[in-house]
């Protein structure tokens, strides 16, 4: 999925990189972060900034009693928030010239359950207009986790690698960690296919027929929407602070909302400018 958040899968640190709300001044109170934000969002930094337009960021509210907690989300496992599909490119020449780009495009997650141009005729045919419809009728219904029984499987594995270097002899020149896990909860117990495909990798939803296609791609929807808000109630507290960035791309206007820790003051959700790290010199 495109501006999905990750709930298993690989998992790398960056420790070059810095958050673009927090590349600058120290964050002391909300607006730093903004003020942050539009200082770092040049052409030096983002490729294609001269194509943005930002235009307005104003306080929403403060998250408080358990309606306005459920409703963001709910709102935030959706397909309603705008998200970012990020292109990083950086490499040099043999003068010892540098190059470095990255360039953000707006978009909105689930797209498929609109429009299917471009997908494999295959894959098309399961996205019918009615099924379409039945997914986004699930994308936008109201959940509350909290009533619910929800079912788990989760698996983290560590792998160790030695890293040698070729030549007349094998040296071993140092050793590479990589982890991989993930962690799936659901409201009802996880159907076969969704672990032959999600979880043991046997099969792909083109191994199934139509009605079995259907079904495991609204079960996995589910799970994404369930995981998502787990997450969210990880991060989230009562008397977070919610704000609103208006902006436009290609002259479209777009408006992410943006969620700041009363504790810290700091940017801990955001689909949109979160998702932008910026380099240190």
């Amino acid at each position: 999925m495109f501006f999905c958040l990750v709930v298993g899968g690989y998992f790398t640190l960056q420790a070059q990189s810095v958050s673009i709300y927090e590349l600058g001044r120290p964050i002391n109170d909300y607006e730093d972060n903004f003020k942050n934000l539009v200082s770092n969002w040049t052409k030096e930094n983002i490729t294609n900034a001269e194509r943005y337009k930002l235009k307005d960021i104003s306080f929403v509210e403060t998250i408080s009693g358990p309606e306005r907690y459920n409703y963001y989300r709910n709102y935030f496992s959706s397909d309603k928030p705008v998200g970012s599909a990020i292109s990083k490119r950086s490499g040099g020449d043999s003068e010892g010239n540098s190059f470095r780009e990255l360039i953000i495009t707006p978009g909105y997650a689930y797209t498929e359950f609109y429009d299917t141009r471009g997908m494999d005729e295959r894959v098309q045919a399961i996205f019918t207009d009615e099924f379409q419809r039945e997914a986004r009728e699930l994308l936008s219904r109201e959940l509350n986790i909290d009533t619910l029984q929800l079912f788990n499987e989760q698996k983290y594995e560590e792998k160790t690698d030695t890293i040698v270097e070729l030549g007349p002899h094998f040296n071993v020149i140092g050793h590479e960690t990589k982890y991989r896990g993930y962690n799936y909860t659901s409201p009802a117990p996880f159907s076969q296919n969704f672990k032959d495909i999600q979880i043991e990798h046997t099969k792909t939803i083109l191994d199934l027929s139509m009605e079995d296609a259907r079904k495991f791609i609204l079960e996995n929807l589910l799970i994404e929407r369930i995981g998502n808000q787990l997450i969210f109630s990880e991060i989230f507290k009562p008397g977070d602070k919610v704000y609103a960035i208006d902006f436009e791309y290609h002259m479209h206007p777009y408006t992410a909302y943006v969620v700041c820790s009363r504790a810290t003051k700091k940017v801990v959700w955001d689909t949109f400018f979160g998702r932008v790290m910026i380099e240190k010199e």
